[in-house]
């Protein structure tokens, strides 16, 4: 897992072929106007989600995982908190569904959390169960977006 700032997101595109496009969207104001809904950058290989909610408790949440996309995920509006561990210490508590590219773990140790807040993204590898939707000290409105990078 990586966090950082946008204004950083230029030191992380020689990690992957498709993550300038990514980050340019991200830095484009006119994303924030967007339906919540799918949108592709290059079919399935690059999209990104947006997104609103209500955060919720920790208690709540779910740790997943994905195998075949990574997410960068950053908030338009609206704070939470991430948790994030390591998946080769969770227990898999829904198996994976190819189709959604998702797999749920049973809550362990949280390694770390990340502040999530406009202006800071959240870079997560398929090996990085993470813990998303977080309330911080009780129930706040989020405007969020996911990157979905194919790995």
């Amino acid at each position: 897992m990586i966090v950082d700032r946008i204004e950083n997101a230029h030191l992380y595109a020689p990690l992957h072929r498709r993550l300038e496009k990514a980050f340019a969207a991200l830095r484009d104001p006119a994303l924030a106007q967007q339906p919540d809904g799918r949108y592709e950058i290059e079919g399935d290989d690059l999209f990104y989600i947006v997104q609103h909610y209500t955060t919720r408790p920790v208690d709540q949440a779910r740790f997943e995982s994905h195998k075949k996309y990574i997410d960068i995920q950053a908030l338009l509006a609206g704070e939470e908190i991430l948790g994030y561990a390591p998946t080769a210490g969770l227990e898999v508590g829904v198996p994976y569904d190819e189709a959604k590219d998702i797999m749920f773990h049973r809550v362990g140790t949280i390694a770390t959390w990340a502040r999530l807040e406009p202006g800071v993204f959240c870079f997560l590898f398929p090996h990085d169960a993470h813990l998303p939707s977080c309330q911080i000290t009780g129930p706040a409105e989020v405007h969020k977006v996911v990157f979905k990078i194919r790995v």
